[in-house]
């Protein structure tokens, strides 16, 4: 009986040992090929995006790579049209941003000059030309400025390893995206394969619902911040805001991130008001910040977002904190969505094993399911009862049916 327990203490022990050995050579490769995992994050994110429509393509009759392909011009065709649509207006917003640059560095400056005679501080000769120049004079800042618009050192090259990093992004990310959708039903096949037969119906239903829910979730933060920005851009409008495009573009590609599209925007747009001298532009400009994200979180996201993981405002700021802190911008945008499919693997785990729970019941606590309403329900389904487990109008990752839901 000892011998026993020694052994499952020894066992214990070194499986621990040798998992906390491979995160480290996984995390070592991992920092070693960092580059690439930006263009897998957005490769992943289309691949998402795409697979609804290769699936109809499919149904219809089409071959897979065909299915790929066309689903592939129809996004490039809606990209071009949008760009074409925005580009002129973006284009002459620009130009007059650059313009105004020195008049919006006046006002800026006279406004710090007024805050500071009000705290008895004189920083005129910190602001002024002269003071400018001299400090662009000096080789210690001439050095510093060199080495971050063309140094490739330590903290070094941020602007050109941005560009470098953007293009990149730009033609590896669909690459891999178009032959990750070629394979995909190849890949499921694969790994249900090299699955043991007695848990293969079990990770077979959790994949699934891991890749709806975040297949919905990706789908829905597009689109979302598809209205944001658009709604944004309308608002700012309609208020006459200068460069009102411009900051609808931000809130809405900010609002990738969740909470910080409006909040951004309303600061910009704030920004802009106030510097342009209209204080009342500036409070319609929050107002109207303030209603769309409003609309936002409690009509559009829950509408578009119908399957969703049951995860705190809290718990998701700490994974952005924390996603942001390890990864940079890939952290920020693979936070929420890996939280996501934490929650839900850990919650499977936990439920069924220790609290005993049916794979359904499990699913049911972790997983919110918004009901379109009726009318939109009676359009979107033939049969107005059908109920599904995902009503995201798409197959599951791994198929729709799910054997074993009443299995503990």
């Amino acid at each position: 009986m000892t011998t026993d327990r020694l052994q499952r203490t020894a066992l214990i022990i070194w499986t621990l040992v040798g998992a906390s050995a491979l995160a480290w050579v996984f995390l070592y490769i991992a920092g070693a090929i960092k580059f690439i995992w930006l263009p897998i994050a957005f490769a992943a994110g289309i691949v998402f995006l795409l697979e609804p429509a290769v699936k109809t393509f499919q149904r219809l009759g089409f071959h897979r790579v065909v299915a790929t392909i066309v689903s592939f011009l129809i996004m490039l065709a809606v990209i071009v049209a949008v760009a074409a649509l925005v580009w002129p207006t973006l284009q002459q917003q620009g130009s007059d941003l650059i313009q105004s640059l020195p008049d919006l560095y006046g006002s800026v400056a006279d406004w710090l000059k007024e805050a500071a005679a009000r705290l008895d501080i004189n920083i005129d000769q910190i602001l002024s030309s002269a003071a400018i120049e001299a400090w662009l004079a000096d080789p210690a800042n001439q050095d510093t400025i060199q080495s971050v618009l063309f140094g490739f050192g330590t903290g070094a090259g941020v602007v050109l390893k941005g560009v470098a990093q953007s293009f990149t992004i730009m033609v590896l990310a669909p690459v891999l995206a178009h032959y990750i959708l070629i394979d995909l039903d190849r890949f499921k096949r694969g790994s249900i394969e090299l699955t043991p037969p007695r848990y293969r119906d079990e990770v077979t239903y959790v994949v699934g619902e891991v890749g709806s829910a975040l297949g919905s979730f990706v789908r829905g933060q597009l689109l979302v911040a598809l209205l944001v920005g658009i709604a944004s851009s309308i608002g700012m409008w309609l208020i006459d805001l200068p460069f009102w495009l411009l900051i609808g573009l931000v809130a809405g590609f900010l609002n990738l991130i969740p909470f910080l599209g409006p909040i951004v925007g309303g600061a910009l747009a704030a920004l802009v008001a106030l510097l342009n001298g209209d204080p009342l532009q500036a409070f319609w400009a929050v107002v109207i910040m303030v209603v769309i994200q409003q609309i936002d979180n409690h009509l559009i996201t829950p509408m578009i977002q119908r399957t969703r993981v049951n995860l705190s405002p809290l718990v998701i700021v700490l994974a952005l904190v924390i996603g942001g802190s390890l990864a940079g911008l890939l952290g920020v945008l693979i936070a929420v969505p890996l939280t996501a499919a934490l929650r839900i693997l850990c919650g499977h785990l936990w439920r069924t094993r220790i609290l005993g729970q049916s794979w359904q019941e499990a699913s049911e606590a972790m997983i919110e399911i918004t009901e379109p309403p009726e009318r939109l329900a009676r359009l979107s389904r033939k049969n107005p009862d059908q109920t599904r487990l995902f009503d995201t109008q798409e197959m599951s990752t791994f198929g729709d049916d799910h054997p074993g839901d009443d299995k503990p």
